[in-house]
């Protein structure tokens, strides 16, 4: 009778700890919970990887840098708040200066918070020593609904309902009035964030004031 053969041993070490993806998540979270509260060069990736519960060599799969971290994190945040709907033309004054309060409005909404305010502070304080993640924030975030809203502003003027000099600077003055300044104000401590309400109000005047200006006088 042939004897029972030893099943082998179970092997040893941790558990798998879920998906890629999981993974890569906690890894974000970390490293922008140090970032935020300790600043981008005082952080480590020893220290990102102790935060996250993963290797460092975990972390090197996936990010060749801080930099690297920083801006996934941005594309991060970018992807959560899908850009606000733009109706494909206006007919009038009217429609347009609806359409552009509203997308104004929900971008705003979207986007102003604790941790735009941090991650601005952040870029502003850290640009000199570290150019790449102050790119990142404008590239990754601003220009993001700059751009879409460029589009669509030339669009308009296409159909012959506006006239601008710039669609490109046109989108950046509208979007900076309703964001950026909200935001540096925070940022330097001498304003609190604005409320839906008062997004609501900003971005209403804004829209009045650039419809009046812009659109052609027989579309009014």
């Amino acid at each position: 009778m042939t004897e029972p053969q030893d099943k082998p041993a179970p092997k040893r070490g941790r558990p798998p700890r879920g998906s890629e993806g999981g993974r890569r998540r906690e890894i974000l979270a970390a490293a922008e919970d140090l970032f935020l509260i300790q600043g981008f060069g005082a952080v480590s990736m020893d220290a990102i990887a102790k935060h996250a519960g993963v290797s460092k060599k975990t972390i090197y799969c996936q990010f060749e840098t801080k930099e690297d971290l920083f801006q996934a994190i941005m594309r991060s945040h970018m992807d959560a708040l899908p850009l606000p709907a733009l109706p494909p033309d206006a007919a009038d004054v009217a429609a347009f200066e609806s359409a552009i309060a509203v997308y104004l409005e929900q971008l705003a909404n979207a986007i102003i918070g604790p941790v735009a305010v941090g991650l601005f502070r952040l870029s502003i304080s850290e640009a000199v020593r570290f150019p790449g993640i102050a790119e990142s924030f404008y590239r990754e975030g601003a220009l993001r609904h700059i751009t879409h809203l460029e589009g669509w502003l030339s669009r308009q003027q296409a159909l012959g309902l506006i006239e601008l000099c710039d669609a490109r600077a046109t989108a950046n003055m509208l979007t900076s009035f309703t964001i950026l300044e909200p935001l540096r104000a925070n940022a330097l401590g001498v304003r609190e964030l604005p409320s839906p309400e008062d997004i609501g109000k900003r971005a209403q005047m804004i829209a009045k004031i650039f419809a009046r200006g812009c659109v052609k006088p027989e579309k009014r």
